[in-house]
């Protein structure tokens, strides 16, 4: 894991955050770091959905912008779309960092439709299709698990690179 320091530029402005993964400098990552770090790689990206259990808090809670999925019933549901959504997938981190019981991480989903996939403006047949999409996530973590998840994605990108919508 790489990351250099933002002490010297948002202590300048005031800003209260830790790190940012980058590359060309190295470091390694904290424990709740890596935790996130595996969520993706590992859940997402592998399907390892019996995963779920040692790393998420029993009232888990993830925000996206259609609508919040609780707990472990939940999550394993949106695991399964996404197993079923798509036949390859693949997270790429770009930037991960923690501030208190808060961590950040910048990232682009990559897959090959293998079904649909929802949006806020409806399910959408992306078979056969390459889909990328960009995101920023929230996680706050407590007990050295993830209580809760807050998704910003780039949905208009995601449904642009599926062909889902065509750009003027």
């Amino acid at each position: 894991m790489t990351r250099f320091s933002l002490v010297l530029g948002l202590t300048l402005v005031g800003w209260p955050f830790g790190s940012i993964a980058q590359s060309g400098i190295t470091n390694q990552p904290s424990a709740e770091e890596t935790l996130v770090l595996s969520y993706f790689h590992d859940v997402l990206d592998g399907g390892k959905v019996d995963l779920v259990e040692n790393m998420f808090q029993p009232d888990y809670v993830i925000h996206f912008a259609s609508g919040d999925v609780k707990g472990a019933a939940g999550l394993h549901a949106m695991v399964e779309r996404r197993v079923a959504s798509f036949s390859r997938f693949a997270t790429e981190v770009h930037d991960i960092f923690e501030s208190g019981d808060k961590v950040v991480v910048r990232l682009t989903h990559r897959g090959t439709g293998a079904g649909n996939v929802r949006s806020r403006i409806g399910t959408h047949d992306v078979s056969g299709k390459s889909v990328t999409w960009d995101a920023i996530v929230i996680f706050r973590m407590k007990n050295g698990k993830i209580a809760e998840e807050w998704v910003n994605r780039d949905e208009l990108g995601m449904l642009l690179s599926a062909g889902i919508l065509k750009a003027n």
